[in-house]
Protein backbone atom coordinates (compact mmCIF):
# COMPACT_ATOMS: atom_id res chain seq x y z
CA UNK A 1 0.00 0.00 0.00
CA UNK A 2 1.38 3.41 -0.99
CA UNK A 3 1.13 5.23 2.34
CA UNK A 4 2.13 8.58 0.88
CA UNK A 5 -0.60 8.51 -1.77
CA UNK A 6 -3.22 7.28 0.71
CA UNK A 7 -2.23 10.02 3.16
CA UNK A 8 -2.62 12.67 0.45
CA UNK A 9 -6.00 11.25 -0.59
CA UNK A 10 -7.24 11.35 3.00
CA UNK A 11 -6.36 15.03 3.31
CA UNK A 12 -8.08 15.74 -0.02
CA UNK A 13 -11.19 13.93 1.22
CA UNK A 14 -11.30 16.04 4.38
CA UNK A 15 -11.01 19.23 2.34
CA UNK A 16 -13.49 18.12 -0.35
CA UNK A 17 -16.71 20.17 -0.80
CA UNK A 18 -18.44 16.82 -1.40
CA UNK A 19 -17.45 15.42 2.00
CA UNK A 20 -21.02 14.58 3.03
CA UNK A 21 -21.46 12.48 -0.12
CA UNK A 22 -18.14 10.77 0.46
CA UNK A 23 -18.98 10.00 4.08
CA UNK A 24 -22.33 8.42 3.23
CA UNK A 25 -21.79 4.77 2.43
CA UNK A 26 -18.07 5.35 1.91
CA UNK A 27 -17.11 1.79 2.85
CA UNK A 28 -19.72 0.21 0.62
CA UNK A 29 -18.69 2.38 -2.34
CA UNK A 30 -15.02 1.52 -1.88
CA UNK A 31 -15.58 -2.21 -1.45
CA UNK A 32 -17.88 -2.38 -4.49
CA UNK A 33 -15.30 -0.62 -6.61
CA UNK A 34 -12.55 -2.94 -5.46
CA UNK A 35 -14.34 -5.80 -7.20
CA UNK A 36 -14.93 -3.92 -10.45
CA UNK A 37 -12.74 -3.30 -13.46
CA UNK A 38 -9.77 -0.95 -13.40
CA UNK A 39 -10.81 2.64 -14.02
CA UNK A 40 -14.25 2.54 -12.38
CA UNK A 41 -12.84 4.05 -9.18
CA UNK A 42 -12.05 7.20 -11.15
CA UNK A 43 -15.76 7.92 -11.36
CA UNK A 44 -15.82 8.89 -7.66
CA UNK A 45 -13.55 11.92 -7.00
CA UNK A 46 -11.05 11.55 -4.14
CA UNK A 47 -12.40 8.13 -3.12
CA UNK A 48 -11.06 6.70 -6.36
CA UNK A 49 -7.44 7.35 -5.50
CA UNK A 50 -7.88 5.73 -2.09
CA UNK A 51 -9.56 2.70 -3.62
CA UNK A 52 -6.78 2.29 -6.21
CA UNK A 53 -4.16 2.17 -3.49
CA UNK A 54 -6.08 -0.29 -1.33
CA UNK A 55 -6.71 -2.57 -4.31
CA UNK A 56 -2.99 -3.36 -4.30
CA UNK A 57 -3.21 -5.12 -0.95
CA UNK A 58 -6.86 -5.45 0.04
CA UNK A 59 -7.58 -7.29 3.30
CA UNK A 60 -9.96 -7.44 6.27
CA UNK A 61 -7.71 -4.89 7.93
CA UNK A 62 -8.35 -2.53 5.01
CA UNK A 63 -12.11 -2.99 5.34
CA UNK A 64 -11.91 -2.09 9.04
CA UNK A 65 -9.76 0.95 8.24
CA UNK A 66 -12.27 2.09 5.61
CA UNK A 67 -15.11 1.80 8.10
CA UNK A 68 -13.23 3.91 10.63
CA UNK A 69 -12.39 6.42 7.91
CA UNK A 70 -16.05 6.57 6.91
CA UNK A 71 -17.01 7.39 10.51
CA UNK A 72 -14.34 10.10 10.77
CA UNK A 73 -15.53 11.77 7.56
CA UNK A 74 -19.17 11.46 8.63
CA UNK A 75 -18.50 13.31 11.88
CA UNK A 76 -16.61 16.06 10.04
CA UNK A 77 -19.38 16.57 7.47
CA UNK A 78 -21.06 19.41 9.42
CA UNK A 79 -17.88 21.50 9.36
CA UNK A 80 -18.01 23.95 6.40
CA UNK A 81 -15.53 23.15 3.64
CA UNK A 82 -13.53 26.34 4.18
CA UNK A 83 -13.17 25.52 7.87
CA UNK A 84 -11.95 22.00 7.08
CA UNK A 85 -9.34 23.48 4.79
CA UNK A 86 -8.42 25.81 7.66
CA UNK A 87 -8.09 22.81 9.98
CA UNK A 88 -5.64 21.07 7.66
CA UNK A 89 -3.62 24.28 7.21
CA UNK A 90 -3.60 24.88 10.96
CA UNK A 91 -2.27 21.37 11.59
CA UNK A 92 0.29 21.68 8.81
CA UNK A 93 1.71 24.80 10.42
CA UNK A 94 2.32 22.92 13.63
CA UNK A 95 5.89 21.65 13.92
CA UNK A 96 4.69 18.15 14.82
CA UNK A 97 2.59 17.76 11.70
CA UNK A 98 4.43 19.72 9.01
CA UNK A 99 3.05 18.43 5.71
CA UNK A 100 2.11 15.00 7.00
CA UNK A 101 -1.38 15.62 8.37
CA UNK A 102 -2.88 12.68 6.50
CA UNK A 103 -0.34 10.21 7.88
CA UNK A 104 -0.92 11.37 11.46
CA UNK A 105 -4.68 10.94 11.08
CA UNK A 106 -4.17 7.53 9.45
CA UNK A 107 -2.12 6.38 12.44
CA UNK A 108 -4.85 7.49 14.84
CA UNK A 109 -7.46 5.59 12.83
CA UNK A 110 -5.31 2.48 12.42
CA UNK A 111 -4.74 2.29 16.18
CA UNK A 112 -8.38 2.95 17.13
CA UNK A 113 -9.69 -0.26 18.72
CA UNK A 114 -13.39 0.68 18.66
CA UNK A 115 -15.67 2.15 16.00
CA UNK A 116 -16.74 4.95 18.35
CA UNK A 117 -13.21 6.35 18.50
CA UNK A 118 -13.18 7.96 15.01
CA UNK A 119 -16.09 10.13 16.21
CA UNK A 120 -14.03 11.20 19.22
CA UNK A 121 -11.03 11.96 17.00
CA UNK A 122 -13.25 14.09 14.73
CA UNK A 123 -14.71 15.96 17.73
CA UNK A 124 -11.23 16.62 19.10
CA UNK A 125 -10.17 18.13 15.78
CA UNK A 126 -13.32 20.28 15.75
CA UNK A 127 -12.52 21.58 19.23
CA UNK A 128 -8.97 22.39 18.10
CA UNK A 129 -10.22 24.10 14.92
CA UNK A 130 -12.57 26.37 16.88
CA UNK A 131 -9.88 27.17 19.49
CA UNK A 132 -11.76 25.38 22.26
CA UNK A 133 -8.61 23.40 23.05
CA UNK A 134 -4.94 24.10 22.42
CA UNK A 135 -2.63 21.95 20.32
CA UNK A 136 -0.96 20.38 23.41
CA UNK A 137 -4.45 19.56 24.73
CA UNK A 138 -5.34 18.02 21.36
CA UNK A 139 -2.22 15.85 21.59
CA UNK A 140 -3.10 14.70 25.11
CA UNK A 141 -6.72 13.97 24.19
CA UNK A 142 -5.66 11.96 21.13
CA UNK A 143 -3.23 10.05 23.34
CA UNK A 144 -6.08 9.24 25.72
CA UNK A 145 -8.42 8.16 22.90
CA UNK A 146 -5.65 5.87 21.66
CA UNK A 147 -4.81 4.32 25.03
CA UNK A 148 -8.09 4.12 26.94
CA UNK A 149 -10.40 1.15 26.65
CA UNK A 150 -13.97 1.99 25.65
CA UNK A 151 -15.05 0.69 29.05
CA UNK A 152 -12.81 3.31 30.69
CA UNK A 153 -14.29 6.04 28.49
CA UNK A 154 -17.88 4.97 29.22
CA UNK A 155 -17.05 4.88 32.94
CA UNK A 156 -15.54 8.36 32.73
CA UNK A 157 -18.61 9.66 30.89
CA UNK A 158 -20.87 8.30 33.65
CA UNK A 159 -18.61 9.82 36.31
CA UNK A 160 -18.59 13.22 34.58
CA UNK A 161 -22.41 13.18 34.62
CA UNK A 162 -22.62 11.89 38.18
CA UNK A 163 -19.68 12.44 40.59
CA UNK A 164 -21.14 9.76 42.88
CA UNK A 165 -20.60 7.13 40.18
CA UNK A 166 -18.04 4.62 41.42
CA UNK A 167 -15.20 3.87 39.03
CA UNK A 168 -13.21 0.65 38.90
CA UNK A 169 -9.71 1.10 40.37
CA UNK A 170 -8.01 0.16 37.09
CA UNK A 171 -10.24 2.62 35.21
CA UNK A 172 -9.31 5.38 37.64
CA UNK A 173 -5.60 4.59 37.20
CA UNK A 174 -5.92 4.68 33.41
CA UNK A 175 -7.80 7.99 33.51
CA UNK A 176 -5.22 9.45 35.86
CA UNK A 177 -2.42 8.32 33.53
CA UNK A 178 -4.14 10.19 30.67
CA UNK A 179 -4.42 13.32 32.80
CA UNK A 180 -8.23 13.41 33.11
CA UNK A 181 -8.64 12.88 36.87
CA UNK A 182 -6.74 13.31 40.11
CA UNK A 183 -7.28 12.26 43.71
CA UNK A 184 -8.90 15.05 45.68
CA UNK A 185 -8.86 15.09 49.47
CA UNK A 186 -12.06 14.66 51.42
CA UNK A 187 -12.78 15.87 54.93
CA UNK A 188 -10.65 13.70 57.19
CA UNK A 189 -8.18 11.29 55.60
CA UNK A 190 -10.09 10.03 52.58
CA UNK A 191 -9.57 10.79 48.90
CA UNK A 192 -11.90 10.84 45.92
CA UNK A 193 -11.33 11.01 42.16
CA UNK A 194 -12.00 14.45 40.69
CA UNK A 195 -12.03 15.61 37.08
CA UNK A 196 -9.39 18.17 36.14
CA UNK A 197 -9.49 20.81 33.38
CA UNK A 198 -8.34 18.47 30.61
CA UNK A 199 -10.91 15.90 31.71
CA UNK A 200 -13.65 18.53 31.60
CA UNK A 201 -12.63 19.50 28.07
CA UNK A 202 -12.65 15.86 26.98
CA UNK A 203 -16.12 15.35 28.46
CA UNK A 204 -17.62 18.57 27.09
CA UNK A 205 -15.90 19.01 23.73
CA UNK A 206 -15.38 15.38 22.70
CA UNK A 207 -17.84 13.07 24.44
CA UNK A 208 -20.82 15.43 24.72
CA UNK A 209 -20.43 17.12 21.35
CA UNK A 210 -23.28 16.45 18.94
Amino acid sequence: MNQKELSKSLVNAIKSPALEELATGFTEIAIDQLSEAEGVANEVPVVGSIVKVIRLGFSIKDIIFLKKLEKLLWHLRDVPCEKRVELVEKLQKDSKYKGDVGRKIMLLLERADHFEKPMMIANAFKAYLYDEITYPQLQRINFAIDHLFMGDIEDFKSFSNNPKHKMDECTHQNLELCGFVYLGKLAGTGTRPKINKLGELFAQKVLMRS
